[in-house]
């Protein structure tokens, strides 16, 4: 069956640790704060793995990455889901294609070393992401399937670490919208060609909104945090004329921000006990997309979105995710049939 919604970006394996001091670690990379993620080298690896060993203790392991999160959550809401990257053909790997059940992960190429994202919380609750991205990073055009790209409805983009992904990313968005047989340029872009979408990550944003102009040209929506916003040069009035037709900004437990040219509106999250803070922007992005396609407007399909994020931190892991029965429960949102 043809995914309604492929996603494409770095699929890791999230290795949770409990951290009694961050400081350790600050003394080999000072540039660390609690609540920010720093890509690691191999030789890095190694000395975070010693660290952990005497400053950290494991809590567990799940499926990760922001392409799987917002693949699976789509899934799980009854949306005919695809993801499109690398794991590594090792027990990881085997590990993280078992955890995402419901989504089309055929077009997965196995090779090397899975990625994995060692996340270290501290006493108060605030995590420290650092990604060793392995085969993630070997990520090249011949592990793309266009076509199958070409005959979804949406196309979600994700962060890798690495500047070779992302020029891959780059070449496959501006040829899903290249004109074509079938395909000419109308008034909204290229007539039969998927819309686009990018949440580029802390890591994408920290390179600077130069570094993405290729995608942000021609993205229909992106999706930020205010942090993201902010690096990326966003204020906080306004869509600025550089930005896509529309900018969703993930505001955590104060909700999200619409940015259009009509304006902005703000979107209040319900308050929640969460358990879990982990991948709810990828939960965000997913019940957005879910909502676009089953045909809500633009502000219901936010208002979905904000309350598929505060339902999934109410677990840990996946295990909060969005479901079909949550649709249901907001079926008010969506139009008579």
């Amino acid at each position: 069956m043809q995914p309604e919604v492929v996603c494409l970006g770095a699929v890791n394996l999230d290795l949770l640790f409990q951290v009694r001091d961050l400081r350790p670690f600050q003394e080999v990379w000072p540039e660390v704060r609690p609540g920010t993620e720093r890509a690691l080298e191999d030789d890095d690896e190694a000395l975070l793995k010693a660290l952990l060993g005497q400053y950290a203790d494991p809590v567990g392991r799940c499926g990760g990455g922001q392409a799987a999160n917002t693949a699976f959550a789509l899934a799980r809401m009854g949306v005919a889901a695809a993801l499109v990257g690398r794991v590594g053909e090792d027990e990881a790997g085997d590990f993280l294609l078992a955890g995402l059940a419901g989504v089309d992960v055929s077009r997965i190429v196995r090779e090397g070393t899975s990625g994995r994202a060692y996340i270290l919380v501290d006493r108060e609750g605030e995590r420290t992401i650092f990604v060793a991205p392995h085969t993630n990073d070997e990520l090249s055009e011949e592990d793309i399937p266009q076509e199958f790209l070409a005959a979804a409805r949406r196309v979600h983009f994700t962060s890798f670490v690495g500047s070779g992904p992302l020029a891959v990313q780059t070449q496959v968005a501006a040829r899903l919208r290249e004109p074509g047989p079938g395909r000419p340029e109308g008034p909204g872009g290229v007539e039969g060609s998927p819309r686009l979408s990018l949440d580029p990550g802390e890591l994408y944003a920290r390179r600077g909104r130069e570094a993405l102009a290729g995608l942000l040209s021609v993205v229909e929506t992106l999706l930020v945090t205010e942090t993201e916003w902010q690096l990326l040069g966003g204020g906080k009035e306004g869509r600025p004329g550089w930005a896509p037709p529309v900018v969703l900004v993930k505001r955590g437990a104060a909700g999200a921000r619409l940015l259009t040219a009509a304006g902005q509106e703000d979107f209040p999250a319900p308050r929640v006990g969460a358990v879990d803070t982990v991948g709810a922007g990828d939960v965000f992005a997913a019940g957005y997309l879910a909502g676009r396609l089953r045909g809500l407007s633009l502000t219901q399909a936010v208002h979905l979105a904000v309350a598929a994020a505060a339902a999934s931190v109410s677990g840990r892991g996946r295990q909060a995710y969005p479901d079909a029965a949550f649709l249901e429960r907001h079926r008010h949102l969506f139009p008579e049939t």
